[in-house]
């Protein structure tokens, strides 16, 4: 065995897959492709209800494994993602949950197979998290979105029997429930920016800005930028409606739509009484104090060859 087979060989993967998300044939299909490409023995590592992802992902960076596959939904990716966090680890992503956002956002595959071949043959490319503390809580990182208001809400509200049949449609039926409960009161800071107060509908803290159904809620958002962008929605007339509707379908801005728009580095929002929030899709529970910060780099993630600009690892 030549000292290139043997480097080759001494690499070494590890699985951290949902087996309630992913299909029959995917460790099959990831070994197969794993032994094709010269890794070692592979660290298989299944979540649980009790464990969505935290503790297998502490044991793939305490056992300095030189890629971790993150097979599942949005809520196992969020997991692993906030235990990669500035460790270096690449990060090879198989969507395999309804809304797939971090994946859609960076034009990942969908498909496994295709999936499976870029976590493994991509390219590294950084990219930023936001790390957000709550409360009194230890703090974590998140890859898409954080959202209070209507948001929440629709997650909250939306059924999980009825996701699985209809996939994007049952967020539509929830937010017919969510509407009758806002909106919400909130303080909010930006960077050193002078505090403002609003009522607001929809408040997003976005490291992205595509929803489910690729409709894009805050164009121009970058994952790579070192800024995080903050969207607040605060309709009060049946006219402001209207233009944030038009504003999310051209993705442009509409005089006096009420919404809020900006770039920083560093939010903070704190709510008048308690409102739940939720990161990458999640409702996590309920909040009175939120303190976003931008983390630039954080993340390292195989992306196809052609979707980066340059090698960046």
């Amino acid at each position: 065995m030549t000292s290139v087979e043997q480097a080759s060989q001494n690499r070494r993967c590890a699985v951290i897959y949902n087996p309630t998300k992913v299909s029959d044939k995917f460790r099959a299909l990831l070994e197969e492709s794993l032994q094709r490409d010269g890794w070692g023995d592979t660290l298989w590592l299944e979540t649980s209800v009790e464990d969505p992802g935290r503790a297998m992902t502490r044991q793939a960076v305490a056992e300095q494994v030189d890629l971790v596959i993150g097979a599942g939904g949005d809520g196992t990716i969020r997991y692993v993602a906030d235990g990669l966090a500035h460790t270096g680890i690449p990060l090879g992503l198989v969507p395999a949950g309804t809304g797939n956002l971090l994946a859609r956002n960076l034009d990942l595959p969908l498909e496994e197979v295709d999936a499976i071949e870029v976590a493994l043959d991509g390219q590294v490319h950084l990219i930023d998290l936001v790390k957000i503390t709550v409360d009194d809580r230890p703090a974590e990182h998140f890859a898409v979105m954080a959202g209070i208001g209507m948001d929440a809400m629709i997650m909250d509200e939306t059924d999980e029997d009825l996701k699985d049949k209809v996939g994007s449609a049952a967020y539509f039926v929830a937010a017919g429930k969510a509407l009758g409960r806002l909106p919400v009161r909130m303080t909010v800071q930006l960077d050193s920016n002078r505090p403002v107060r609003r009522h607001a509908m929809l408040c997003v803290i976005g490291n992205v800005g595509t929803l489910r159904g690729n409709l894009t809620l805050i164009p121009g958002a970058s994952p790579d930028d070192g800024l995080l962008d903050l969207y607040i929605a605060s309709p009060r007339r049946f006219r402001h409606w209207v233009k944030l509707a038009l504003r999310l379908i051209t993705r442009r801005a509409k005089q006096d739509d009420q919404v809020d728009q900006r770039k920083g580095k560093t939010v903070r929002i704190i709510i008048d009484g308690k409102e739940n929030y939720q990161l990458d899709g999640d409702v996590v529970g309920e909040s009175t104090t939120l303190l976003a910060e931008i983390q630039p780099g954080a993340l390292a993630i195989c992306v196809p060859t052609q979707a980066a600009s340059e090698p960046q690892q």
